[in-house]
């Protein structure tokens, strides 16, 4: 009997690879997400601390200098917040095209494990058939041998 080979392991293979980097490619991406996500929420804490204590200093009344210190630093937040806002959208736009390029990839390979999966059922029908022949023609030869003793 002959052994079962698949013509197209070795595309299966590479595009089973290639999903597998993609796949990493993803999941940095997602971690740049996540990290940059944590520092829009940080500098957010930071500006909202912030205006708290400018405020509290207002009612106490502060020094000129003081006022614009706050104010400088308010702005600096909100601009590097807008910077991460910024980050996140482009990160966001990346992962979206990440996403497809998995998909696709997933179909692909998907689609050479059915191929081989079809392959392989053809193959073992064949083996079947093969099997069953090698049968009629031992019970054809036994019958003609014990016929002709």
């Amino acid at each position: 009997m002959k052994k079962f080979q698949f013509h197209l392991g070795k595309l299966l293979s590479y595009k089973d690879q290639n999903l597998e980097n993609e796949m990493m490619i993803l999941g940095g991406l997602t971690r740049q997400l996540s990290d940059e996500m944590d520092k829009q929420l940080e500098l957010e804490d930071q500006l909202e601390k912030s205006q708290k204590n400018y405020e509290r200093d207002m009612a106490a009344s502060i020094t000129a200098t003081a006022c614009q210190v706050y104010l400088h630093y308010m702005s600096f937040l909100k601009e590097q917040i807008k910077i991460v806002e910024k980050r996140i959208d482009e990160i966001t736009e990346k992962i979206d095209i990440q996403i497809e390029v998995v998909k696709n990839l997933k179909l692909e390979t998907r689609s050479l494990e059915i191929v081989k999966e079809n392959r392989y059922d053809e193959y073992k029908k064949e083996m079947v058939k093969e099997t069953e022949k090698a049968m009629e023609e031992f019970i054809t030869t036994s019958k003609i041998m014990k016929d002709g003793s």
